[in-house]
C-alpha cells in the first residue's frame, strides 16, 4: 500500500514512496519503487518492543561500550550530535536487534540476492538544537572499499521526524552509474581524508533544476531503505527534542572487496581486492551457510 500526502517544503517536489509492513513483507510494488527511486519508506517496520531494545543499546553505546563513538558539538549550537558505527560486536542489544528481529527478512528482498551479509550498524543522534549538524549531499558507497551495486542502508527512526528535519533524497540518482567523491561531513569545504581524486566531485544538487528531491516525515519504527549509490542529505536538528535513528547496512551477492584506503569500520586486514567480504566482521545472515 502506498501513501500520498502534501509536501509543505517548496524544495521537495514529491515524497518517498511509502509502504506498510503490516500488509506483509515488502512485496513487488515496494521492490519496484526502490529500484526506480533508490529509496522507499516502510511504515511500522518495528514496534515499541524492538525500539526499546535499540534504546538499551544506545545507553550502552553512550556509556562507553562502543569503541567507535564520536560526540561533536559545533560552535553556536546548544546541542551535540553523536555517531557510532560497527558497535554490534560490543553492544549486546544492537546485536540482538540485528540478528533476532525481522530486519534481515525485510531487507533481503530489496537486494534480489542469494545471500545477505551484514556490513555495519550506525547510530546517529542529533540532540535538540544541534542546528549546524547538517549532513551534506553524499553517496554512502563513496566511503566504502567495495565494488558492486547490491548495498543498502536500512535506517530506522527512533523519534518523530517532521519534514523539516527529514532526510532528502535525489530521486533516481542511484541509476546514474557514477560514484562521486566522498564529502567531508565535519567541513564540506575541506577534502575527505580518504578522498579518491580520480572520481568526479559531488554535483551542486540543490542548484540543479532537473534533480527531483524527495523526503518524508517519519514516526518511531518507520524505516527508510535506500541504495548506497543514492545521493541524500539532511538538515541539522532545529527541534526542541532529540532526532535519532539506528541503521543497519547490508550487502548482496555481487559485492566484492576493494583494498583501498577507507575507515576501519569498512575494512578487514585479511580481505584482498576481489574477495567476497563475508567474514567474522561482516557475517553472513541469510543464505547458504547462515544460521
Amino acid at each position: 500500500m502506498s501513501e500520498s500526502a502534501v509536501i509543505t517544503d517548496p524544495k521537495i517536489s514529491d515524497k518517498v514512496s511509502t509502504f506498510y509492513v503490516e500488509d506483509g513483507w515488502p512485496g513487488a510494488d515496494a521492490v519496484m519503487a526502490y529500484k526506480r527511486d533508490g529509496v522507499v519508506c516502510l511504515r511500522g517496520a518495528f514496534g515499541p518492543d524492538w525500539l526499546a531494545v535499540i534504546e538499551e543499546g544506545i545507553d550502552e553505546a553512550l556509556s562507553g561500550a562502543s569503541t567507535n563513538l564520536d560526540i561533536v558539538k559545533k560552535k553556536g549550537d546548544a546541542g551535540s550530535f553523536s555517531v557510532s558505527s560497527q558497535a554490534w560486536r560490543q553492544v549486546r542489544p544492537f546485536r540482538r536487534f540485528i540478528f533476532d528481529s525481522h530486519i534481515a527478512d525485510i531487507a533481503w528482498p530489496f537486494l534480489e540476492s542469494s545471500s545477505l551479509t551484514l556490513f555495519y550498524d550506525f547510530l546517529l543522534i542529533k540532540q535538540a538544537h544541534s542546528d549546524s549538524a547538517a549532513t551534506p549531499w553524499h553517496q554512502d558507497h563513496a566511503y566504502y572499499p567495495l565494488n558492486g551495486k547490491k548495498v543498502i542502508n536500512c535506517w530506522t527512526a527512533l523519534d518523530s521526524i517532521p519534514i523539516e528535519t527529514a532526510l532528502r533524497f535525489y530521486r533516481g540518482s542511484h541509476s546514474l552509474g557514477v560514484i562521486h567523491q566522498a564529502t567531508n561531513f565535519e567541513n564540506p569545504a575541506e577534502d575527505y581524508k580518504h578522498l579518491r581524486r580520480e572520481r568526479a566531485a559531488v554535483p551542486n544538487i540543490d542548484a540543479d533544476p532537473s534533480a527531483e528531491i524527495i523526503a518524508t516525515a517519519m514516526e518511531p519504527g518507520d524505516m527508510l531503505v535506500w541504495n548506497s549509490h543514492t545521493f541524500h542529505s539532511a538538515p541539522g536538528n532545529s527541534l526542541d527534542r532529540r532526532r535519532a535513528a539506528f541503521s543497519v547496512n547490508w550487502v548482496g551477492d555481487d559485492v566484492t572487496y576493494d583494498d583501498v584506503p577507507a575507515l576501519d569500520t569498512y575494512r578487514h586486514p585479511e580481505l584482498k581486492t576481489g574477495d567476497r567480504i563475508t567474514c567474522d566482521k561482516f557475517p553472513l545472515v541469510r543464505g547458504i551457510g547462515s544460521t
